[in-house]
């Protein structure tokens, strides 16, 4: 899932700008100041509500157009924000119109249109605050976030010690500073399958560009002693202890660069990981992004002790035509040491239908097709047509400033060639996250799946947790 844009009235408090103050009214209940009385109370959704009703009783009210379009944007709807906008060509032409134009394109990351909407702003006025605000939250999302941080400065030089300055300020640090997590991630299916993933990363930032990471982990596969999966030695168990270290690097504002080597070992095999991938953001609305890699085919105690691996090539396709839109193209091909090889495609789209204070979800569908050369019953799944649809919904909950949860579901159906007729293909999966802001991060993370899994068991169940340090 492309990640949710942050909460409404987080993005309120970072996205404070100047000049708020509109005309009043002359008569009649004042709904546009009752509105702005609403959102310095924190009461996002009431004051949404009354200024929405305001401009659609008095369309030629500027001002209060103006605010609405603030209002929309710190809520996340971008696309109603723009559309509002627009509905008053000179409101949209004028400099305050242009200026807000330009930083709702920055919060719904359409970085080329946020820049070029905002540049002249900039170039007229050196000390602009929300032109230098809009500049950072543009840079920030681009694969050189560093070059966001001189105008992080410049905001914070204009507007000492306030909020939205500090907000900018530790908000951005996420994406340009670095961080050590632990994780641990546990897995088991029907077929009494168990994983248990514990792994150490590092993300390293080194200048504007380049950045070292680091992973290291002891992985576990076990199953039953009666099952088909189990070692060729019997064996129900099989450690995994490896490791790899890389760099990433952004050639520049639209291409990073990834590559990583490191070394795997199991009770008497020892063999090289590789992975190397380029991601390039063409324009606004393609993103593009190739990869490779080596590693173990670790489905199983019965794969591991077979000593398979494979060689893995991945193709992604992002596009975001608008705001409302986001299609998401995966094509996989993988060759196992086995002989055997499997050729993979996934297509998925989703629209925004909810933005409102505290709660976002987009609602879309998904098709996905595998196969594979041979089934050779070596410890992993490998149908020879395997097809899933499926209408998804993703969505996110703030419950505070600090404190988010993400939920994911699929409602879908499943057939390969071994199936009598169409079978249930349901997910569901949510993430809890603590302290989003902060140098401390804590995740807790669950799924469930009603699906073929990897081994070819119909249903898995997952669950996890990080704890990340930044600076």
């Amino acid at each position: 899932m492309a990640q949710m844009k942050p909460l409404a009235w987080i993005i309120g408090a970072l996205l404070a700008m100047p000049g708020v103050v509109s005309a009043q009214e002359t008569s009649g209940p004042p709904l546009d100041d009752q509105a702005r009385v609403r959102m310095g109370e924190g009461d996002a959704g009431g004051a949404l509500q009354l200024m929405q009703d305001h401009v659609a009783a008095h369309p030629d009210d500027r001002d209060a157009r103006l605010d609405l379009v603030r209002y929309l944007t710190w809520n996340g709807n971008f696309a109603e924000a723009e559309r509002v906008l627009h509905a008053d060509p000179a409101a949209a032409q004028s400099t305050e119109g242009q200026s807000l134009h330009a930083a709702v394109l920055a919060w719904a990351g359409r970085i080329d249109g946020a820049q070029a909407a905002n540049a002249p702003v900039l170039a007229a006025e050196p000390d602009n605050y929300l032109a230098h605000y809009t500049e950072a939250v543009a840079l920030r999302q681009s694969a050189r976030p560093r070059m966001a941080l001189p105008h992080v400065a410049e905001v914070e030089r204009l507007k000492p010690g306030s909020k939205d300055a500090t907000d900018l300020a530790r908000s951005t640090r996420i994406r340009t500073g670095s961080f050590v997590a632990l994780e641990y991630a546990h897995s088991d299916d029907s077929d009494d399958l168990v994983t248990s993933r514990p792994t150490l990363r590092a993300d390293l930032a080194h200048g504007d560009a380049l950045h070292y990471t680091i992973e290291v982990g002891r992985w576990e596969n076990s199953s039953p002693v009666t099952s088909p999966f189990v070692a060729v030695d019997g064996d129900d168990s099989i450690a995994q202890t490896r490791g790899l270290v890389g760099l990433r690097y952004a050639s520049s504002q639209r291409t990073e660069w990834s590559a990583a080597v490191g070394h795997s070992s199991i009770d008497g095999d020892g063999t090289l990981l590789w992975r190397a991938g380029v991601d390039h953001r063409a324009n606004d609305s393609w993103r593009l992004g190739l990869s490779a890699d080596r590693d173990r085919l670790a489905i199983s105690p019965r794969s591991l002790s077979l000593g398979l691996t494979r060689h893995g090539a991945l193709g992604q396709v992002h596009w975001t035509p608008d705001m409302h839109w986001t299609g998401d193209l995966m094509l996989r091909r993988d060759d196992y040491s086995d002989g055997n090889n499997s050729n993979e495609w996934t297509l998925a789209m989703r629209r925004a239908v909810v933005r409102r204070p505290g709660v976002m979800l987009d609602l879309g569908g998904m098709l996905q097709h595998i196969s594979h050369d041979r089934n050779l019953g070596n410890g992993y799944y490998a149908p020879d047509n395997y097809r899933r649809y499926g209408l998804t919904a993703n969505s996110y909950f703030g419950i505070s400033d600090e404190v988010g949860l993400s939920v994911q579901a699929g409602l879908g159906r499943q057939r390969d060639e071994t199936f009598t007729s169409w079978r249930r293909a349901n997910d569901l999966s949510a993430s809890l996250v603590f302290g989003i802001y902060t140098p401390w991060q804590f995740t807790v993370f669950a799924g469930y799946s009603e699906r073929v899994q990897t081994t070819g068991a119909y249903e898995g169940y997952s669950w996890g947790m990080t704890l990340a340090r930044r600076f």
